[in-house]
């Protein structure tokens, strides 16, 4: 142990707790981590339990039963993914690994980590979705096209329903220019938007809205997508224990560290994302 640079169980405790402010996508969807067994396998699928809607009402009669509805389960699978971080550090530079080097290290190991998982679960949703809806603009948006989109959610527009409204860091200026988001004189208008914290730049109609380059955009076209995120639609599973591993590289003076991990992500509501973009398959 004393020759070991991290403890294992302290470092994966604390990649574990910079990705809950990392992730932009995941922060957003339903972690289910702690409902399901730990996934040890990649490339094996976990099941996501669904709850199909069953409940109904009836009309009450004297001497009749009402007629039981049986609650119904359907199965939502996903590939269990794996993915690691892997930095060598020198024997001459061994003795700085500690306070601010070590959370920097941290930081880019959770970073890293974040970025690809934020990337799987927007390729669930691209994967899966079924409301898409177009925009004039490659790198803009603008407010007509964000309400026609949210038009796709019928009468199911409670404020509180949305997660949030995930945007590419190209269309932050689109929502800076915006009435609907800066104007103090709306009533729907929530005070200290364009002030960043953790990502969300403000609320839009009372739903906060997130930039985020993970995921968001696409090089080929060459242009944005946007995700307007109902909550509990999108869901993840992550493995309660990062591995850490270190191999000694004797003849370079060097030791090798390896931070691994295995998840899973899946769209849970097909019909829980609107997907804005110039072009719609």
């Amino acid at each position: 142990m004393a020759n070991t640079l991290f403890i294992p169980e302290i470092f994966a405790d604390a990649v574990n707790e910079k990705l809950a402010t990392t992730l932009r996508f995941g922060s957003v969807a339903f972690d289910a981590t702690s409902l399901v067994s730990d996934i040890t396998s990649a490339g094996e699928t976990m099941h996501f339990p669904k709850l199909k809607r069953t409940a109904k009402v009836e009309t009450i009669v004297k001497g009749t039963a009402l007629t039981p509805a049986t609650i119904d389960m359907s199965d939502s699978e996903a590939v269990i993914k794996y993915i690691g971080s892997a930095f060598r550090v020198y024997d001459s530079e061994k003795a700085q690994i500690k306070g601010v080097v070590l959370d920097k290290i941290i930081k880019q190991v959770s970073d890293a980590m974040a970025m690809q998982i934020d990337t799987d679960l927007v390729d669930a949703i691209d994967k899966e979705v079924i409301f898409k809806s177009a925009v004039t603009a490659g790198d803009k948006i603008t407010s007509a096209e964000l309400q026609l989109a949210m038009d796709n959610f019928g009468d199911n527009v409670d404020t509180d329903s949305f997660a949030a409204i995930m945007i590419n860091s190209k269309l932050r200026s689109s929502f800076v220019g915006m009435p609907e988001f800066v104007n103090v004189a709306l009533t729907y208008q929530t005070a200290g938007n364009a002030i960043v914290h953790n990502g969300c730049i403000g609320h839009y109609f009372g739903i906060p809205v997130i930039v985020t380059n993970n995921g968001t955009w696409d090089s080929t076209k060459s242009e944005a997508k946007s995700y307007i995120v109902k909550r509990d639609s999108l869901g993840f599973v992550f493995q309660k224990n990062i591995t850490l591993e270190e191999s000694r590289e004797a003849l370079l003076q060097a030791t090798d560290m390896v931070a691994s991990s295995l998840y899973a992500t899946k769209l849970l509501d097909d019909k829980g994302v609107v997907v804005c973009r110039k072009t719609i398959a």
